[in-house]
C-alpha cells in the first residue's frame, strides 16, 4: 500500500524546473489563494546551511503545481496547476540559516496598477472587460450571466485598471481576479465557469478536519440597502431598495434606475453573506479546493448545516511531505 506522498512542480518563466534543485532544501511552502480580488500568495522556506543556495531575484516569475503524488484514499493523484507567481521579497536570515522567498500573482503587477482616465457610455460587462484586457494583451473571461449586463455610464478617473476591475466585481456582486493571463468575471457562487464547465459542490464532515470555528453575527438592524438614481426625464433624485426593514444607503448617486438597484442588489447579498463565516482547518489537503466555491457542512449545528456555504479562501501549506489545508467559508 502505497504511502501518502506530496508533490510539487515549480519552474521558472523559462522552463526551468526547480522541484529537484531546492528538494534537499525544503522546510515549508505556503500558498493563499483569495477570492475578492486580492493577490495569490506564495512563501517558499529554504535551509542554506552551505551558504550555496542561488535564489529567484525579485521580479523574477515562477509557475507553480501542487498535489499528491501517491496516495491511498478518496484524493486522486496528481499536481493542481496553481498558476504563476511574480518573486516580491527575498529575505535571508539566521542561524541556522534559511531563505524565505515570498511571491505574489504574476499577473497583478506591471501596466495593470498605471493610473487612468477613460469614460464609458452605453457599452456592457463584456466588452469593457474585453477592451480592458486587450490593451494588456491577455484574454477576457466573463460570464455568459454576466457579460451583457449593461453599463450606461463608467468613469475611470485617475484609477488603475486593476482597481476598475475591482469595482466592477463589487458592483455586480461578481468574482473579479487576474490570472493566468485572464481577466475573469464569475458569479459570486456561481456553478459554472465562465467557459460553461461545472463547478461542483463539495460537502465537508467532522471527520476531514479538526478545528473549526462558526461565527453568526448580526450586522445591526438594517436589512435592506437602498441606492439613490438621478432621474432623467423629471429632473428628480429618486431612490430605489432591496431587502425589508431599516435599510443602508449607498452614498453613491447613479446615473439610472436599472444602475442603482444593481448596486443595491450587489450590497445586500454581500452584507447577507457576511453575516455568516466558518473557518476549517482540514486534516488532508484537496488542492482541487478553489475560492468560490460551494460548500456543503454536515456533522454541525443546524445553524451550520442549513447554510449554504461559499470558499473565500483556501490556505494550502506544505511540510514533511505532506499538505494541509485551511478553509474559509462565507454564508452564500
Amino acid at each position: 500500500m502505497a504511502a501518502n506522498k506530496a508533490g510539487l512542480r515549480l519552474k521558472l518563466e523559462n522552463g526551468t524546473d526547480l522541484a529537484d534543485k531546492i528538494d534537499p532544501r525544503f522546510l515549508s511552502l505556503t500558498l493563499v489563494e483569495k477570492r475578492d480580488g486580492s493577490a495569490d500568495e506564495l512563501t517558499l522556506s529554504l535551509q542554506n546551511a552551505d551558504g550555496k543556495l542561488a535564489v529567484p531575484s525579485a521580479g523574477q516569475i515562477l509557475s507553480l503545481a501542487l498535489g499528491w503524488e501517491s496516495r491511498f484514499d478518496a484524493f486522486p493523484v496528481g499536481l493542481v496547476d496553481k498558476g504563476r507567481f511574480r518573486v516580491d521579497e527575498v529575505e535571508e536570515s539566521g542561524p541556522p540559516d534559511q531563505i524565505v522567498i515570498r511571491a505574489r500573482s504574476a499577473d497583478l503587477a506591471g501596466t495593470y496598477a498605471k493610473r487612468r482616465n477613460r469614460v464609458w457610455h452605453d457599452t456592457t460587462l463584456g466588452a469593457l472587460i474585453s477592451e480592458i484586457a486587450a490593451r494588456h494583451g491577455i484574454t477576457a473571461r466573463v460570464h455568459p450571466d454576466l457579460a451583457a449586463q449593461p453599463i450606461e455610464a463608467l468613469e475611470q478617473h485617475n484609477k488603475s485598471d486593476m482597481a476598475l476591475v475591482q469595482d466592477l466585481g463589487k458592483r455586480f456582486d461578481a468574482v473579479a481576479t487576474w490570472k493566468d493571463r485572464k481577466i475573469l468575471i464569475l458569479p459570486k457562487g456561481g456553478t459554472t465557469t465562465a467557459g460553461g464547465k461545472s463547478i461542483p459542490t463539495i460537502t465537508l464532515t467532522r471527520q476531514d478536519g479538526w478545528n473549526w470555528r462558526f461565527i453568526r453575527a448580526e450586522r445591526g438592524g438594517q436589512k435592506g440597502v437602498e441606492a439613490q438614481y438621478h432621474d432623467g426625464a423629471s429632473g428628480a433624485r429618486k431612490t430605489v431598495s432591496q431587502g425589508a426593514g431599516d435599510a443602508y444607503r449607498l452614498k453613491h448617486i447613479y446615473a439610472s434606475k436599472s444602475s442603482a438597484t444593481r448596486a443595491a442588489k450587489s450590497n445586500l447579498a454581500k452584507r447577507l453573506r457576511a453575516k455568516s463565516k466558518f473557518e476549517y482547518y482540514l486534516a488532508v489537503a484537496d488542492c482541487r479546493l478553489r475560492p468560490n466555491q460551494g460548500v456543503t457542512l454536515k456533522g454541525w449545528s443546524k445553524a451550520v448545516s442549513d447554510t449554504k456555504w461559499l470558499i473565500e479562501s483556501v490556505e494550502t501549506t506544505m511540510a514533511d511531505k505532506g499538505l494541509r489545508q485551511m478553509v474559509r467559508l462565507e454564508g452564500a
